[in-house]
């Protein structure tokens, strides 16, 4: 819950002509949360608003409310793999990971390929395991670190990418 005030401080400081619209959908706790979380770490964060529903805190439904203006429109904004990256690229994601779906990482690799861009897509099969704290995201990181620090040594020391783009 906490990431989705981060998200929506930036979008306001980014965006302030939608300020407004954004609040007008937000209850008292939702203003409460953009509130607290501008000036929390995610350490702090996570421990007041983990475990936390997402529709207490906007006054309409959440899942129309994604789908009409501004939010459709920022949202697209905001899409990451609306852009060919410069460089080679290594996604690394965890099949069941309950933060970052793998689904949506998948696209931008597909997305990214679509365009040209050099990309390495590795799926972490760890089963699901106390997905409510985040496991799935977290270890991932851990299991796969050494690997993806190889990859980004070998960047710098010129080693050949291997894309497998269409292939995942």
């Amino acid at each position: 819950m906490g990431v989705v005030g981060y998200a929506l401080n930036s979008i306001i400081t980014t965006y302030p002509e939608f300020e407004q619209v954004i609040r007008d959908r937000l209850t008292p706790r939702g203003e409460d949360l953009l509130y607290k979380v501008q000036d929390q770490c995610i350490a702090e964060t996570i421990t007041k608003f983990m475990f936390r529903h997402l529709q207490p805190y906007f006054n309409e439904d959440i899942f129309q409310l994604v789908n009409e203006e501004p939010f459709k429109s920022l949202f697209d904004l905001q899409r990451i793999g609306r852009l060919k990256p410069n460089s080679p690229v290594l996604i690394n994601s965890n099949r069941f990971d309950p933060l970052v779906p793998w689904t949506g990482a998948n696209q931008l690799g597909r997305d990214w390929c679509a365009q040209g861009a050099d990309v390495e897509f590795r799926t972490n099969e760890e089963p699901p395991f106390l997905n409510k704290l985040v496991v799935n995201h977290a270890l991932p990181m851990l299991v796969d670190g050494e690997s993806a620090m190889q990859w980004i040594a070998d960047r710098f020391n010129g080693v050949p990418t291997a894309p497998n783009c269409g292939t995942y």
